[in-house]
């Protein structure tokens, strides 16, 4: 029983040293005591193709490649001991996690803790920690003792470990093996395993080891032939004494620690293998790697001498983006022009969760084979999306997001298509718990007219039937599902209950249909993440059921256990080649025959990295521990002193090249700084120059320009950007024209023209055929005002909503509209209802008219979107303050009908053809003609002896305002249009002079009032009169004026923004027009209304939103996605609308105006 060290610094040799012994010693026989290979578990697949093809052995029985959870494994097959169920680390949380929930109230500390995401695997990771330390309950218990008593918070921490810990070693035992105890299984019973007497042991790779490796190593002893450990360290140092801060100290631990392993099991020391030849054998090709080797982290340095030989770079890069994009461009270098293999390439970063998805996306880019080393997570596969929707939508009884995150998941018979017909009728419809298992057809439709009923059309009784399929399709099994679990009580039978839903989707035939699918397309690593996901998900369910089973609980505390199991399940992946770059972290990942490393990431507080306390014990805690007796890992403080090792064994990686390149900015745009290990290496190479790496080439330089020429995917973007340049008149670089020719000759020719043609892509649509517009619109051509409207503010978005019908999606709730058709509704149901008793509006008395709005709301409510006012409390509320917006507005019309004496002849008074007011068309160039629908909310009529007065009254459930500018610019017609419309027809009906009084808005809103101390009603009922004036235009004719409120002699009018001068005319600001102004702005809405319809049938859907200071019609359109309207693209600028308040009437009078 010997222990024989390998000592040596890093690329000394010491893993090529054990290789070749160990074949040498095959090589003499394949017969013969045992040969073990220890590896760190991420190392045993590298170590083994190494042995086997590197080394020139076809195989070996005799050899093996091992780890210590492997060969415990091993030991305990052989010895006993592995008879017992090994319960998993997802096994172990969910333990955790139901011991947390029983024994909640009597935690003194983690208790609040309990249910909180991730703190069960924390717990589960410092009770592992323990164990893997050999501290037990009772030497924790012990500690406890020793540590002061005024540290009481530490003290009820140990309490909680304690009483869990004990829990769950009662739970596990005569039960399962935990894996964390493997080790020291190991240890008591590798004595006993006959297969590996007098076995000789080989050790690499290890940085140090935790008590439970070091016992088994000192239990190895009496077993072994020879024990041969490697340690990365300068061999002068081993008999010296270090300090935390020395480079070599956390190797330096280890080896005193095995020393002392070796003499507790009275094994001899033999002579160490000593490897010094300077410079190092990994270095030989690279003197400069080798000065870095020797001085990056001496005192004093010595800085390099000769001149630097290329095989140290330093790139900065302007984003993460472009450092990757040059690295990846580097990579295509090295094996291009210098032979690199792909394995001869690592690359190496602390921030793999942040580069990871970066080197995978742009290296598929570059066609670059990588294997990115790092357990995969599956909180994202449809698997776990599955099993996680299905519990919720039980739990949350039926809500709309889970039960549409289960059929999203692929994994449901059900086409994605029919999932969103199915989506969004639900959405439309509000449609949510019992009515999906009701057992009744949904017959849901959406009524666009309150209080009307329509006839259902064939069509739609069609697209209920199709819902309804899809409906039965989509919820059946999830249904079954539902069923079974309502009763269950037990873990196993809900357990049992998710995979029967599982069988009767065919989940398991449908992952496997993807990972065939995903071999076929040569994605290994998506086909392996297929195949382990299911695998991983039945062993989570039988270690829950092994762990749990007969354990009754609530739903919510099920899907809990099974969240934090499915959190904690990740996906060891393989590489999928043999010949491919490998990416990982510096600290994990293992490559001993790499020729060139890149190093990313290199920014101040990652490289070193800043170390933080994690776990449930925090620095201070732990060194208490450990002063008491009950050592466990080291905290935050003793780590950050490993850094400078770690940084030290990144560096040293490569044999012939160094890469180090460091992000000058985050994705945000923040600064970052370069790490202090780039600066120490400017100054010990001085003629190593950093250079700076853009995301494009930004100037003419040739090097540059072909330094970014390196494949034919990338480059044709950087191709693209370059023409752009050029373009705009910037002069481009030689090599982008040889680029261009060398596309168009080349098998990607169509593709390369495609993306070319994006340069001279201009965002402009087309004009459309006179048929296609005939076709699409009809003739004569049926619009609304708001039609008309929408086409003045941009063609294209008529064109979308209109000609392509588009529309948004229907979401069940109360919106703008919504409530604009309620009020609409209710106050026609009011003039109905005053008419039919015959009373003036004016007569009627508060009290009578709170009433009779009060039932009307009632009668009404129901009927608004299949009820979506009684859905819920929310709703219910807003029920209430609809009633009191509606009494209000009842209110103030009646104070306008008691004051004035314009009368309503007529509420949603239908114009265009086949209605009261049938004569609307517009005659058009060309015979084609615009006929003019809608309704006019409310026309009220003033008669005197020779004239009859008419007024247009426009509800709006927000304060709104008209100028006649706004009616020049076309953004505003509807209250003109319905007056012209009005006044033609009063004209023809009644024969007498017809003239316009007046357009208004009438907000129907219950204003908040204000004030500095308590309000008198008066007060209050003439400061809601003040917010609720009517705003619009209004006829320059006092006596017309009086007739809508009497109350004015002079001052402001109590219902209009209207005031009077003592003299008897109107306040300059009033907004007041002429006769003759009326009839310019009808004249010109006549205009207007031809160019607008000419121009619709000519086809012109331009892409030309309108602009003033105040507003944009881009900013609540809805079709920005379609017509990717962009102010930087060609072709795509807003039609600013000039100001013309100044010269509005001359211009409307088509009069010449300077400037205008």
């Amino acid at each position: 029983m010997n222990l024989r060290f390998l000592l040596g610094r890093a690329g000394s040799g010491k893993t090529h040293y054990m290789l070749h012994s160990v074949r040498e010693q095959l090589l003499q026989s394949q017969e013969g005591s045992p040969v073990v290979l220890l590896v760190p578990e991420q190392a045993t697949f590298q170590t083994e193709y190494t042995l086997t093809s590197r080394m020139g052995l076809k195989g070996s029985i005799r050899a093996q490649v091992l780890s210590f959870r492997r060969l415990a494994y091993r030991v305990l097959q052989e010895t006993g001991g592995a008879t017992r169920v090994p319960i998993g680390e997802l096994g172990k949380r969910m333990v955790l996690r139901g011991i947390l929930e029983k024994r909640k109230s009597e935690l003194r500390i983690f208790g609040r803790l309990a249910g909180q995401p991730g703190f069960a695997d924390s717990l589960a990771r410092t009770i592992g920690e323990m164990k893997t330390y050999l501290v037990s309950p009772d030497s924790l218990t012990e500690a406890a003792e020793g540590i002061d008593t005024n540290s009481v918070f530490l003290h009820d921490k140990i309490a909680d470990i304690v009483m869990l810990y004990n829990e769950m070693d009662e739970y596990l035992e005569d039960r399962y093996t935990d894996p964390d105890d493997y080790l020291s299984l190991l240890a008591e019973r590798i004595a006993l395993a006959p297969s590996f007497k007098s076995a000789e042991f080989w050790i690499d790779g290890f940085k140090g080891f935790t008590p439970q490796e070091l016992k088994v190593i000192e239990k190895i002893f009496p077993v072994a032939g020879t024990l041969n450990v490697s340690i990365c360290i300068e061999p002068s140092l081993t008999g010296a004494g270090l300090s935390q801060e020395d480079l070599f100290y956390p190797t330096w631990k280890t080896y005193q620690e095995v020393i002392r392993a070796a003499s507790q099991a009275g094994a001899t020391v033999l002579k160490p293998v000593i490897l010094d030849n300077r410079p190092p054998p990994r270095f030989l090709n690279a003197p400069d790697i080798a000065h870095l080797e020797q001085n990056l982290f001496s005192y004093p340095a010595k800085s390099y001498s000769q001149q630097a030989g290329g095989g140290i770079t330093i790139l900065a890069a302007a984003n993460r983006r472009a450092e990757v994009e040059a690295c990846a461009r580097e990579i295509v270098r090295l094996a291009r022009d210098e032979g690199f293999r792909w394995r001869d390439i690592s690359i190496l970063t602390r921030e793999l969760e942040v580069y990871g998805e970066l080197i995978a996306n742009i290296f598929k880019d570059y066609d670059i084979p990588v294997f990115i080393d790092t357990k995969k997570k599956v909180m994202h596969h449809p698997l776990v999306e599955l099993i996680r929707s299905a519990l919720e939508t039980v739990i949350k009884k039926w809500s709309y997001e889970p039960v549409f995150r289960y059929l999203k998941t692929d994994l449901v018979p059900v086409d994605r298509d029919e999932v969103f017909l199915l989506e969004n009728y639900c959405l439309a419809h509000g449609i949510r718990g019992n009515r999906w298992v009701d057992g009744k057809d949904w017959q849901y439709r959406r009524h666009y007219t309150l209080g009307e009923d329509n006839d259902i059309s064939e069509k739609e009784k069609a697209d209920l039937v199709l819902i309804n399929d899809i409906r039965e399709k989509a919820s059946k099994a999830l249904a079954d599902f539902n069923d079974r679990v309502s009763l269950c009580h037990t873990v196993r039978g809900v357990t049992e209950a998710l995979f029967i839903l599982l069988e009767d989707l065919k989940a398991h035939e449908t992952i496997n249909e993807w990972k065939t699918k995903a071999e076929m397309e040569g994605n290994l690593e998506k086909a392996r993440e297929h195949a382990q996901i299911w695998s991983g998900l039945i062993s989570l369910f039988d270690e829950l059921v092994e762990a749990l089973g007969n354990e009754e609980m609530a739903l919510d505390t099920y899907a809990g256990i099974i969240d934090s199991g499915l959190e904690s399940m990740t996906i060891g992946m393989i590489p999928p080649g043999l010949d491919q770059v490998i990416a990982g972290s510096p600290d994990r990942s293992r490559n001993p025959d790499t020729a060139a490393a890149f190093l990313l990431g290199a920014v101040e507080g990652v490289i070193p990295a800043r170390i933080s306390d994690d776990g449930i014990f925090n620095n201070t805690e732990r060194e208490k521990l450990a002063s008491a007796g009950a050592a466990i890992a080291p905290g935050s403080r003793h780590r950050v002193f490993e850094e400078n090792y770690i940084v030290y064994m990144a560096v040293t990686r490569a044999g012939k090249r160094l890469i180090l390149s460091f992000p000058m900015a985050d994705d945000e745009g923040k600064t970052l700084l370069p790490s202090p290990v780039i600066s120490g290496i400017k100054k010990l190479f001085p003629g190593v120059k950093e250079r700076f790496i853009q995301v494009e080439p930004l100037t003419g330089d040739t090097e540059e320009c072909t330094g970014f020429v390196v494949h034919p995917v990338p480059a044709l973007t950087y191709l693209t950007s370059r023409l752009r340049e050029a373009k705009s008149g910037n002069k481009m670089n030689p090599v982008w024209w040889d680029l261009y020719n060398w596309y168009m000759g080349s098998s990607i020719k169509e593709k390369a023209a495609r993306v070319i043609s994006s340069v001279f892509h201009s965002n402009t649509a087309r004009t459309l055929s006179a048929d296609k517009c005939r076709s699409l619109y009809g003739t004569p051509v049926k619009t609304s005002v708001s039609r008309v409207e929408k086409y003045i503010s941009c063609p294209f978005a008529h064109y979308s909503a209109y000609g392509l019908r588009l529309q948004d999606r229907q979401i069940y709730r109360l919106e703008a509209p919504d409530m604009g058709e309620f009020f609409h509704a209710a106050l026609k149901c009011f003039t109905e209802e005053q008419a039919k008793m015959q009373v003036d509006w004016g007569r009627l008395d508060r009290e009578e008219c709170i009433r009779i709005a009060g039932k009307i709301v009632s009668e009404l409510a129901p009927s608004l979107q299949n009820e979506i006012l009684l859905s819920s409390a929310r709703y219910r509320y807003l029920t209430g303050k609809l009633n009191r917006a509606v009494t209000r507005a009842v209110l103030t019309l009646g104070e306008h009908a008691r004051l004035g004496n314009f009368r309503p002849v007529g509420v949603e008074v239908s114009f265009g053809p086949g209605t009261r007011f049938p004569h609307t068309q517009i005659e058009l160039p060309g015979g084609d003609s615009l006929a003019l629908t809608g309704r006019i909310d409310r026309l009220d009529v003033f008669e005197d002896e020779d004239n009859i007065y008419l007024r247009v009254i426009d509800y709006k459930s927000s304060d709104q305002n008209i100028k006649p500018e706004d009616i020049f610019h076309g953004v505003r017609l509807q209250l003109l249009t319905y007056l012209h419309i009005a006044v033609e027809h009063y004209s023809m009906l009644t024969g007498k002079k017809v003239k316009p009084a007046g357009i208004f808005y009438f907000t129907v809103l219950d204003p908040f009032v204000t004030g500095a101390g308590p309000l008198a009603p008066e007060e209050v009922e003439r400061s809601v009169l003040a917010r609720l004036k009517m705003k619009g235009l209004l006829l320059e004719d006092l006596d017309v004026f009086k007739m809508m409120d009497s109350s004015v002699e002079s001052g402001w009018s109590t219902l209009f923004p209207v005031g009077i001068t003592k003299n008897g005319s109107f306040y300059e600001s009033a907004p007041v027009i002429s006769e003759e102004k009326f009839e310019l702005l009808r004249s010109y809405l006549k205009k207007m209304f031809a160019e607008a319809g000419s121009n619709i049938l000519k086809g012109d859907v331009r892409i030309s939103p309108y602009k003033t200071r105040s507003e944009d019609a881009c900013r609540y359109c809805s079709f920005r996605p379609v017509c990717k309207f962009d102010l930087l693209v060609e072709g795509n600028k807003y039609r600013v609308l000039p100001q013309v308040s100044d010269n509005l009437w001359d211009l409307l009078a088509g009069k010449e105006v300077t400037n205008g």
